[in-house]
């Protein structure tokens, strides 16, 4: 198995879906596996995912070539499977459906299904406008990498002050603070399920930064 990591393109869209579900930003690589991150993100029957997940190889006229599914899922029964996202009308090209048979075999040895779907399966209105609609007022669409980097930094330190904060992350105090609150407006949790909160020992909340404290509470 191998690591594929997408990075700037000038021939592909490059797409960020922050998932509340996951606690992290995925990058993608079209339009419509953005799409697809939606359904993932809210479907009762699925427990985690994951996109570009590790991949493999497969044999195809006599050569071993790489392979990375576009997604990975585990669903509630704990089973996996990968999803390859591909567009309807590549799907008939030949040579595309060779290639897919023999990646689903090589899939199937590691005992891990794989499934292809396309946007007559992902791209269904009224459910994919209603999911990006929920998306939306989740607020955790609009979570920064940065904010994330936070919010991973704070729950590792535990009691831990803003100005050390400031420090480690390099970054200017008054820009840490509008990104606490944001977070501490959304009442954002981490993974764990605690909320971030900022403990004053006293009421200057504008001065004397390094006496206020950053904590996740139980």
């Amino acid at each position: 198995m191998y690591s594929r990591k997408i990075g700037h393109s000038r021939v592909k869209n490059i797409f960020k879906f922050a998932s509340s579900k996951m606690g992290t930003v995925y990058t993608v690589e079209s339009a419509l596996e953005f799409d697809t991150c939606f359904h993932l993100e809210y479907s009762p029957t699925i427990k985690s995912f994951e996109a570009q997940p590790f991949g493999f190889k497969y044999n195809f006229e006599d050569k071993s070539l790489p392979y990375t599914p576009d997604f990975r899922i585990v669903n509630q029964d704990t089973q996996e499977q990968f999803i390859e996202v591909k567009p309807l009308a590549k799907t008939y090209c030949e040579d595309f459906r060779a290639r897919f048979i023999q990646r689903k075999i090589a899939a199937e040895k590691q005992g891990v299904g794989l499934i292809l779907v396309t946007e007559e399966q992902i791209r269904v209105n009224p459910i994919l406008n209603n999911f990006k609609l929920l998306h939306r007022y989740t607020g955790f669409q609009s979570i920064t990498p940065m904010q994330l980097t936070l919010l991973k930094l704070v729950q590792r330190l535990g009691l831990t002050s803003i100005k050390e904060v400031s420090l480690r992350l390099k970054l200017p105090l008054g820009e840490l603070l509008a990104n606490l609150l944001s977070l501490i407006c959304r009442g954002m949790k981490s993974k764990k399920g605690t909320r971030i909160k900022i403990l004053l020992i006293n009421n200057e909340l504008l001065n004397k930064l390094d006496r206020k404290r950053l904590a996740f509470d139980n």
